[in-house]
């Protein structure tokens, strides 16, 4: 009985973690659509930006309270949002038009087996977390059809506006990073802690001792100590995830 009651948990838990991702994509793209952005959505319904940035990768569900103002406020269906679908209410000339897709075909770039690693925002240093969990899996775009041990991220900081948005799917590995490239740096655990903390910065130089680092907002250096460096890896750009 216990087996059994253990194996109908662990159902139960990967459906609602299933599920969780499928509403979190909704949310964004309906946000995304919107022209709005985290913070936006965080105001409105009086919560942290963190807990919008952990919906939207599905690391958590909003409470139904919760999905109902965001539905609200972004003028989708209730039902269809706690289904992970994004169903508008009415015919709204404020959608952001580079954002509207005319259908609901799929153009295949290629598989689903780009894993998506699961993180979650950290302290108020810019940084985020990397869990080292697969929270999911992105299509392959073509410019990485024979490209190996790449995977995802959701930028979950503020830290590179405009390069980068929070909540932006950005691609990572291919060939080492040199400087100049835009890198995502995971730091060991510091005492205590279970995941190290995770920064997208854009490499400048590194030397034995440290790695330097440039980031936007606000506009500086950062500089991070390379003996408490566990991994660092490039960001591929746009234009090679297409193949040019």
């Amino acid at each position: 009985m216990d087996t059994f009651q253990a194996t109908l948990s662990n159902t139960a838990m990967k459906k609602k973690n299933e599920m969780a991702v499928l509403v979190g994509a909704a949310i964004r793209s309906a946000r995304k659509q919107r022209a709005k952005v985290m913070q936006d959505i965080a105001t409105h319904v009086g919560v942290h930006v963190a807990a919008v940035g952990n919906w939207e990768i599905g690391n958590n569900l909003p409470s139904t309270e919760n999905l109902i103002k965001i539905a609200a406020y972004l003028g989708v269906n209730a039902n269809a949002l706690a289904n992970g679908k994004v169903e508008w209410n009415s015919n709204d000339e404020s959608l952001n038009e580079a954002e509207i897709v005319s259908d609901n075909h799929v153009i295949n770039l290629g598989p689903m087996d780009v894993p998506v690693l699961g993180g979650a925002v950290g302290g108020d240093d810019g940084d985020f977390s990397l869990n080292g969990e697969v929270a999911g899996y992105v299509r392959r775009p073509p410019g990485l059809a024979h490209i190996k041990g790449v995977f995802a991220v959701h930028i979950l900081t503020d830290s590179m506006v405009p390069r980068y948005d929070p909540g932006e799917l950005l691609y990572c590995g291919g060939r080492a990073p040199v400087p100049g490239d835009h890198v995502l740096i995971e730091m060991y655990p510091s005492d205590g802690e279970t995941s190290g903390k995770a920064y997208v910065k854009k490499l400048i130089r590194r030397t034995k001792a440290d790695i330097i680092c440039e980031q936007y907002n606000p506009a500086g250096e950062r500089t991070f100590d390379a003996y408490s460096l566990k991994n660092m890896w490039r960001i591929i750009p746009p234009r090679e995830l297409f193949g040019f």
